[in-house]
């Protein structure tokens, strides 16, 4: 196992460069964070989804006439989340408070390419990029799975929630959204999402267009941020090519 260390007078970082260069730790002000270890690799951390970000139908999907098929994850009948958040990531570059890693995309993923992930901590922030470079035209998505630990309060503003059909599986039509516990993806925030954990409130904020939010039935949240929604290699599909890389950032800022 390889951790990197990064630390500034606010928080203290730790990311796991063997478990998919996932942030495994975040401390502020001696409160943690994060969900730091669990049964399910799912389950854990702050990791990059890419170059697909939440499910993707029956593993299949389409780009330019043909047909792909992609591993399921185990108990489930779609694939999840990526193909690098459980694999061993390079360390390319790291100093007290910034490092960056890279992994190429993997067997499982039919198009070559890789993703570099930086992580930079600012004064009272932490601003994580995820840079997807593609060999080869296809289609991608970005974006972010962390577990929190039970907030006492979570406070967001959002137009419309996105239908999910009879499988669970977000669709394009939109919804307000509802007062109770979410496995959802929302967009168009009026303001960025905040959470107080143990005395300490953060805002989570990103250039992603698609927030993905959970809670989990021991009170864990997620709020992930992703360039597109569910499925979205096949409902809302974006190219990347040689010459135009997909970049998104996410940022947790303490505020209190």
């Amino acid at each position: 196992m390889t951790i990197v260390q990064l630390s500034n007078d606010q928080l203290q970082v730790a990311i796991d460069v063997s478990h998919g260069a996932r942030m495994s730790s975040i401390i502020a002000s001696g409160v943690e964070l994060l969900v730091t270890e669990a049964g399910d690799t799912l389950n854990w951390g702050a990791y990059p989804m890419v170059p697909y970000a939440g499910r993707v139908r029956d593993g299949v999907f389409m780009f330019h006439g043909l047909q792909y098929e992609l591993p399921l994850r185990p108990q489930s009948s779609h694939a999840m989340h990526g193909t690098v958040l459980d694999r061993e990531w390079t360390t390319v570059a790291s100093s007290a408070t910034s490092a960056s890693f890279t992994c190429d995309l993997g067997s499982d993923w039919p198009f070559a390419g890789s993703v570099t992930h930086t992580v930079s901590l600012d004064e009272g922030s932490l601003t994580s990029t995820l840079t997807l470079t593609a060999s080869e035209p296809m289609p991608a998505q970005v974006g972010w799975h962390p577990w929190f630990q039970s907030p006492r309060n979570v406070n967001h503003h959002f137009d419309a929630m996105l239908q999910r059909d009879v499988s669970g599986l977000t669709t394009t039509q939109e919804v307000p959204v509802p007062k109770r516990k979410y496995d959802d993806c929302f967009v168009r925030p009026h303001s960025m999402p905040q959470l107080t954990i143990d005395g300490i409130t953060i805002e989570v904020s990103s250039d992603c267009s698609h927030w993905v939010m959970y809670n989990s039935p021991d009170g864990h949240m997620c709020i992930e941020p992703q360039s597109g929604p569910p499925n979205g290699i096949n409902t809302k599909p974006y190219t990347v090519i040689p010459s135009k890389p997909l970049e998104r950032w996410m940022k947790i800022q303490v505020l209190s």
